[in-house]
């Protein structure tokens, strides 16, 4: 039976090298491809395919986003991570929310591309320096799915007040989670939680 993929990276020159890999596998088709992660979401919609092929960090949405979203819409499509950046805390999240697959780039090609087809025919693989990584993630180091949200409104300049209201939460409640990002993270001001929240793939430019 022929497996169906889309992929998503914002480099295209990527995006091309995956997709020949794909299309030299027996039985894949290629229905998308997507460069960012906004359409990611909605080609996954759209199709609804066997397997989904994201990279991590892409403008729109990262490849958190993009699963947690389109995994909603198409819960039978296996969603696959290949990232080149190294982002424990994120791999730590993509681990705990369900990942299928979750290979870093600088895995040789063979076993990325072993990988793909074992996730796409129903197992769960996560690479030896993904799990590597998440292993260093101290318990206390994980970030929560509220965590997540109030690092993304930090991000847009928002004030506790209004980061408050849009989330539905106490300007008392928000502070404590503010300060719980600057601990988990290791830094002691906001400007320096974002910097590293990019640098680590959390939040996107």
């Amino acid at each position: 039976m022929t497996k169906t993929v889309i992929i998503a990276d914002d480099h295209p020159f990527t995006v091309e090298g995956m997709s020949a890999i794909i299309r030299s596998l027996p039985n894949f088709e290629i229905l998308k491809t997507a460069l960012n992660g906004i359409d990611a979401i909605a080609a996954i919609k759209r199709y609804k395919p066997d397997c989904a092929i994201l990279d991590l960090s892409m403008p729109g949405a990262n490849g958190l986003d993009v699963f947690r979203d389109a995994k909603l819409w198409s819960p039978k499509t296996k969603f696959i991570i290949i990232t080149g950046i190294s982002a424990a805390v994120l791999f730590q999240q993509l681990y705990d929310a369900g990942i299928d697959g979750l290979f870093v780039k600088n895995t040789p090609p063979e076993k990325i591309t072993a990988g793909i087809i074992k996730v796409c025919n129903g197992e769960r693989i996560i690479s030896d320096e993904a799990l590597a990584a998440i292993k260093g993630v101290e318990g206390n180091k994980k970030l929560s799915d509220r965590e997540i949200d109030v690092l993304k409104a930090l991000a847009t300049g928002q004030s506790n007040k209004e980061i408050a209201k849009q989330l539905g939460l106490s300007p008392k409640t928000i502070d404590s989670h503010r300060t719980s990002l600057l601990r988990k993270m290791n830094v002691t001001s906001t400007a320096a939680l974002l910097v590293k929240a990019i640098r680590i793939g959390l939040l996107d430019v």
